[in-house]
């Protein structure tokens, strides 16, 4: 698949707009949902938190194969380049994501993401009341700048690339746990293909 293959719109199939919610698809499949959208003010600074994935079955394939880190930094590329007036986005990132092993791990592989695309500020809070107990919450600042988006961009292109990686491993019956119903999926993905839709 190629990058053109993840997109995101507003409501209905519109345009994205600064504080409505922003819906993420994988070609013509509906990955997840981010809502609400806070921005500040005067437009200058969105935060990325309340992410939600779909409950397709498809998605939780492309899950399976790690498709939030490569939405999460294409998120980033789509407000950097969309919105002239944002010059920072933050990340609260908190979600429980199965598959990732212990708490502190997780938090650790989002530090790593946060900072390989120049992210400052990065902080790691441990939740340890409730249901929460032993999960964290990463949270960060990413400034529009040069150095930043050379960065960003190539991370996203690392985090594409290792997501195919995983896709034609699932292909070939070789990634972890990989099941038969995740190898027709991709599978069927490989055969037919998807409509190229532009981003909005």
């Amino acid at each position: 698949m190629s990058i053109n293959a993840l997109r995101f719109t507003g409501p209905d199939s519109g345009p994205c707009v600064l504080g409505a919610p922003i819906f993420a698809y994988y070609g013509d499949i509906h990955v997840g949902t981010l809502d609400p959208v806070p921005v500040s003010r005067g437009g200058t600074e969105v935060r990325i938190q309340y992410y939600t994935p779909s409950t397709e079955a498809c998605s939780r394939a492309l899950q399976k194969l790690r498709i939030g880190r490569v939405l999460l930094l294409e998120l980033v590329v789509f407000m950097a380049t969309h919105f002239s007036s944002v010059s920072v986005i933050s990340f609260i990132l908190n979600r429980d994501i199965e598959g990732y092993g212990n708490g502190i791990r997780l938090a650790g592989s989002r530090s790593a993401l946060l900072q390989s695309i120049g992210a400052e500020h990065i902080v790691i809070t441990p939740k340890p009341k409730g249901e929460r107990a032993g999960h964290f919450v990463v949270a960060a600042f990413w400034q529009y700048n040069v150095a930043n988006l050379a960065a960003l961009k190539a991370a996203t292109q690392a985090e594409w690339a290792g997501f195919r990686e995983r896709e034609a491993a699932a292909l070939l019956g070789k990634a972890p746990r990989a099941n038969a119903w995740l190898r027709r999926f991709i599978a069927q993905r490989a055969r037919t293909g998807s409509a190229r839709r532009p981003r909005h």
